[in-house]
């Protein structure tokens, strides 16, 4: 029997390395040498207990690798292609792939399902969530796209052009990104929070016109001593928790737009009445799929590829994967000045 090296949680904060059997993947599947993978806060969520922790199998899909062995029927790729994965896998052919929504397939999966994602020697994914990449763009810069291009779609969804002004509530990976690509898409004005100081110098670096750290300043009277009192076109909250739904609402202009793209995972006490008395639209953004004729994955390996962002400014931690449980560590814990921890191969 074939092995190899997977990282497996095994409770509450805890996940370590196991020696588990290398099987090839099933039809339609694909068995990628993993290259690099980042934790991304979803990670965490299952670290912490949040959510679930996957059962004897490797999580990890912020992932670039080299395509090593294809199941049956998979047509699109070769051995030696370079890809970076989404997290999901999707059917094509039900309403909401054939209208361009693939992030809402009725067959929607775990894009390693029941086998074992990127934390492990040999990530296994669904062809149907794979992209191929330049041969000039790097394995760490692969394993970026994911998170770009849930941050891309974010500010897609919040339809921000030139003129609007855009606040991202938090400093971390998606936070950043988002702010990323709102300057890439030339928004008249960018804010963000964050808690941390190396959030707020990252922030700087990538052309934030706005820091504001939580803990000196109240952002909403921030936005207000800004905006002369209107508040923000566009909010883009990553973080969650009731209390930051409500920091949107405060910092968003009547009529405007807050988008919910941070993870929550258990019901909140929000004040929906200021919904009602300001006409805002409040949305959500479900990571990735096209935003107008392009998918999110293709626009953030372009952004990154063509320079217009430069993700690697947001890694901060490298790790071998034999050392799993202190990257976890350090990604838990923001004061280590982490922001995004990668494991590399």
């Amino acid at each position: 029997m074939s092995t190899m090296k997977a990282a497996i949680y095994t409770g509450i904060e805890q996940i370590g390395i196991q020696e588990v059997e290398k099987k090839s993947p099933g039809p339609g599947y694909v068995m990628l040498d993993t290259k690099c993978t980042g934790i991304c806060g979803s990670d965490l969520h299952s670290y912490f207990g949040h959510w679930g922790q996957s059962d004897n199998l490797a999580a990890g899909h912020e992932t670039c690798g080299i395509v090593v062995e294809l199941g049956d029927g998979v047509t699109t790729l070769q051995p030696g292609d370079k890809v970076t994965i989404e997290c999901f896998s999707h059917c094509g052919n039900c309403v909401y792939c054939r209208k361009g929504y693939y992030n809402h397939c009725l067959e929607r999966k775990w894009v390693s399902q029941n086998t074992h994602g990127g934390f492990s020697e040999y990530t296994t994914a669904h062809a149907s969530g794979l992209f191929k990449l330049p041969e000039s763009m790097s394995f760490e810069e692969g394993a970026l796209v994911e998170p770009l291009a849930v941050s891309y779609r974010a500010i897609g969804q919040a339809r921000a052009t030139y003129q609007d002004r855009v606040a991202i509530i938090g400093g971390g990976t998606i936070g950043q990104f988002a702010l990323a690509a709102a300057v890439a898409a030339g928004v008249k004005e960018t804010l963000i929070t964050v808690k941390y100081d190396q959030q707020a110098e990252l922030a700087k670096d990538l052309g934030a016109d706005h820091v504001v750290n939580i803990g000196e300043t109240d952002p909403n009277e921030y936005v207000k001593d800004i905006t002369g009192g209107r508040g923000m076109d566009a909010v883009i909250e990553t973080v969650g928790g009731g209390h930051n739904f409500d920091a949107a609402m405060d910092m968003v202009r009547s009529c405007g737009v807050v988008v919910l793209v941070a993870g929550y995972y258990e019901p909140l006490k929000v004040n929906l009445g200021r919904i009602v008395g300001s006409e805002a639209i409040v949305t959500g953004s479900n990571c990735y799929g096209y935003t107008g004729m392009d998918t999110d994955f293709d626009a953030a390996i372009d952004l990154i590829a063509s320079g217009k962002v430069d993700a690697t400014k947001l890694v901060t931690h490298r790790l071998p994967l034999m050392e799993v449980a202190e990257g976890f560590r350090i990604s838990a814990d923001k004061r280590s000045g982490a922001i995004k921890v990668h494991l590399c191969q």
